[in-house]
């Protein structure tokens, strides 16, 4: 009985770790060169749903950051942060469909996502959209 009682007085007074906790935690091991613990970390966040986390995957999957290139599993990244909102996402996965990497290049995909991005007022989404108005 007195472990029951323990147990919950730790569950009580131990909160559990955040996504920002986890987030955090990600960023730190990628900075002292942990790459694998990092992505592992995001991964667990990402497939929570954390848009963030996608977002990052995606970056590191596109460009071999820690890992081998993987442009589909880029786009699969992106399209997720996209999916749950992230500006940056949309605009991403636009640029891959515009350009045909790790998706079969769709020029009316690339300003649908080029269009979601802009009217969140995403930095880079004006060249995406006027590329493909010329």
């Amino acid at each position: 009985m007195r472990f029951y009682c323990l147990l919950c007085v730790i569950c009580v007074l131990v909160p559990p770790a955040t996504s920002a906790d986890r987030s955090a935690g990600a960023l730190s091991a990628w900075q002292r060169g942990d790459r694998a613990e990092a992505i592992a970390l995001w991964v667990d966040l990402a497939d929570r749903g954390d848009a963030q986390a996608n977002l990052v995957l995606g970056h590191v999957y596109r460009r071999g950051l820690g890992v081998d290139r993987d442009a589909p599993r880029a786009a699969a990244r992106y399209r997720r942060a996209a999916e749950l909102g992230d500006a940056e996402a949309q605009y991403e996965l636009g640029l891959m469909y515009e350009l045909g990497i790790g998706v079969t290049a769709d020029p009316g995909e690339a300003g649908r996502w080029y269009a979601m991005s802009a009217a969140q007022h995403c930095p880079g989404e004006l060249g995406g959209v006027e590329r493909l108005l010329h």
